[in-house]
C-alpha cells in the first residue's frame, strides 16, 4: 500500500470517526443530559431517526450502534439505561424499564480454539406490559413475551414466555402471573 493510498484510508476513517461521534455526542450527552427536558430529549431521538413513541426517556441513557430501536407508546425507561443496537431492539407498549438494565445485541463465538473475534448480532424484542427491574441484562437473541416481569439483577439469556416472573442468572421462571399470593401461599 502506498502512503497516499494510507493517507486516504486514514482521512476515511478519521470522517466516520468524527461522524459517528458527533451523532454520539448528540445523542448522548445533549439529549442524555438531566439538563435537558424530557419533550427535547424525545424530539432529539426522533430527528436521530430512533422509533421512540413515548416522551418517558429519562436522563443517562446510551444509544450505540445503529438506530433500529423502536420504544413503544406508554413505555418509561429509568436512568442510565444503555441500548448496545447492533441488531434491532424493540421494546413493546406500556413496559417499564428501569435504572441500569442493559440490552446487549451483539456478541462472539467461542470455538475451540478460544474466542471467535468475528462479531455476531442477534436482535432483542421485548413485549408489551414487561417490567425489567433494575439491572437487568438481556442478551443477543432474546425474545421476552408480554406481560413479563423480571426481577432485579436478572440475566435473560434465552426467550421468556408471556406471562411470568423470572429472575436470576440465567433467569428462570419463577412463579407466573396467574397465580394468586394465595394460592402460592396454599401451595408452600
Amino acid at each position: 500500500m502506498t502512503n497516499a493510498e494510507r493517507a486516504r484510508q486514514l482521512g476515511r476513517s478519521l470522517a466516520e470517526d468524527m461522524s459517528w461521534g458527533w451523532r454520539s455526542f448528540i445523542t448522548n450527552s445533549i439529549a442524555g443530559s438531566p439538563l435537558c427536558p424530557r419533550a427535547l430529549r424525545y424530539a432529539i431521538l426522533r430527528m436521530r431517526g430512533f422509533d421512540v413513541r413515548t416522551p418517558k426517556i429519562k436522563w443517562r441513557c446510551t444509544f450505540t450502534g445503529s438506530r433500529d430501536i423502536s420504544i413503544g407508546v406508554g413505555t418509561s425507561v429509568n436512568v442510565w439505561c444503555y441500548f448496545e443496537a447492533v441488531a434491532p431492539i424493540r421494546i413493546g407498549e406500556d413496559c417499564h424499564i428501569a435504572m441500569f438494565v442493559t440490552l446487549i445485541t451483539s456478541s462472539h463465538g467461542v470455538g475451540p480454539g478460544g474466542v471467535d473475534h468475528a462479531p455476531r448480532s442477534a436482535p432483542i424484542t421485548i413485549g408489551d406490559r414487561c417490567w425489567l427491574g433494575a439491572h437487568v441484562t438481556v442478551l443477543p437473541g432474546v425474545t421476552i413475551g408480554d406481560d413479563v416481569i423480571v426481577a432485579a439483577g436478572g440475566v435473560v439469556t434465552r426467550d421468556l414466555p408471556s406471562g411470568g416472573v423470572y429472575g436470576g442468572v440465567p433467569a428462570r421462571l419463577i412463579r407466573t402471573l396467574d397465580e394468586t399470593p394465595a394460592m402460592l401461599a396454599a401451595a408452600g
